[in-house]
């Protein structure tokens, strides 16, 4: 057990890149049968990705169970800054890897373990965009390792506690000095932030099995408190047309605080059919917890005032999906769903390290059985952003400059495979 644990988890951080962004900057892509049911498998999987969906649901795993899959994420989007063409946010390909393994211990207790991520984002502009000042670009990578312990109370009901030791890993990449300012001055200075932190928060989960063919899951997750610590490095100057006016240079302990936000997910699964099956879930997310993040770093100019408070003021949302798998055969199974997934960000404030608007996410995939006990899963999701606009302040030597930025024409894609084996 312990080789194929150590195995699992190498394989999953090894194609570990980084991470792209649902609303807010969560991800939910944790398998790719799941991608392709839009996360509709909360009231059970019958293997080990259960771990993600409802770690309750374990108790009706018999057998060994192990689940490994990557998905591949390549978000962009048009932007305008006070409505004029900018370069396209276009950050490239991401990947969200995951990996997941349970054990039955008696007939009515299960270990269960998974790594994952649930949070992440990336963005990426040109080096000289309008609010290059803002972001040029930014990335989150977050990995969560989750034990879980599933027992099953009654013949209809389980339970399920486990822990969420989360690590995280911020980096943001601008030009908090740059362009034109006080008449004959130009400014030009980079700066890279960045830094990790490793914490832990907690889940507790229910399966109720209402009737042999339906089956309703519930599942809370916790606020994960985040202090990231790292370094904070500039470089450059405000420049006159006799050469460097006033040097910008900083190398610097720098941290910042981020709450991730907590979650209630309720979902139910009906076997309409032996061959044809049918989800949908719902999920309450406490994105109001990412009202601000704080930036402790050093000024970057004598007298400014050193740090800076990122504003948000995040909404609570909401996220429902549909999703339905049907056996054409014995070895291949078709599967589509549907995703609306709210945006938490408000009009007044905002940030260009992640673009605004509503998800509506379209679902297909793909099952195969390879052999007993064997099963492949592919699956392409696409993701259309509502066109969001937001007024965002840019620091500068006047203090700060009021923009409207502007995101059109959002998209992803995300293409999932997995391979689950229950012995």
């Amino acid at each position: 057990m312990k080789k194929i644990f150590a195995v699992g988890f190498a394989a999953a951080m090894a194609v570990a890149g980084s991470s792209a962004f649902g609303a807010g900057f969560g991800i939910y892509e944790a398998s790719s049968r799941g991608n392709g049911m839009a996360g509709a498998l909360v009231g059970g999987t019958g293997d080990a990705t259960a771990v993600y969906y409802n770690p309750a649901a374990l108790t009706d795993v018999t057998n060994v169970s192990v689940s490994a899959g990557v998905t591949f994420i390549n978000p962009f989007c048009d932007v305008t800054v006070n409505h004029q063409p900018q370069t396209k946010m276009n950050p490239g390909w991401f990947t969200a890897p995951n990996f997941y393994l349970s054990v039955p211990l008696t007939d009515r207790i299960v270990v269960g373990y998974g790594n994952y991520s649930e949070f992440g984002l990336g963005t990426k502009y040109g080096q000289h965009w309008a609010m290059a000042g803002d972001t040029i670009d930014t990335t989150i990578i977050q990995y969560t390792f989750n034990p879980v312990l599933a027992v099953k109370l009654t013949d209809w009901w389980s339970v399920a506690a486990g822990a969420r030791i989360s690590y995280i890993d911020f980096e943001n990449h601008k030009r908090p000095m740059w362009g034109p300012s006080a008449g004959v001055l130009t400014a030009n200075a980079k700066s890279r932030l960045h830094g990790d932190d490793i914490n832990a928060g907690w889940l507790v989960a229910s399966n109720f099995k209402i009737t042999d063919k339906l089956k309703l899951g519930v599942m809370y997750r916790s606020r994960i408190n985040h202090v990231i610590k790292g370094d904070f490095n500039v470089n450059g100057g405000i420049y006159s047309p006799l050469g460097l006016a006033v040097p910008m240079y900083a190398h610097s302990p720098a941290k910042a605080k981020l709450t991730l936000p907590q979650s209630l997910t309720v979902g139910l699964n009906y076997d309409i059919t032996d061959d044809w099956r049918v989800g949908v879930t719902a999920m309450a997310i406490g994105w109001r917890s990412v009202d601000k993040i704080n930036f402790k770093i050093p000024a970057v100019v004598a007298g400014q005032k050193a740090g800076y408070v990122q504003k948000l003021n995040w909404k609570d949302t909401f996220r429902l999906g549909f999703g339905t798998e049907y056996d054409i055969n014995d070895w291949l199974t078709a599967r589509c769903g549907y995703t609306y997934d709210q945006d938490p960000t408000t009009e007044k404030y905002g940030t260009t390290m992640l673009p605004s608007g509503d998800r509506h996410i379209v679902h297909t995939g793909l099952g195969f059985n390879l052999a007993e006990g064997l099963r492949l899963d592919i699956g392409y999701s696409l993701v259309l952003m509502e066109r969001g606009s937001r007024y965002i302040t840019v620091r500068d030597l006047t203090g700060g400059t009021r923009y409207h930025f502007n995101c059109r024409n959002s998209y992803s894609h995300l293409i999932s495979a997995q391979l689950t084996y229950n012995f």
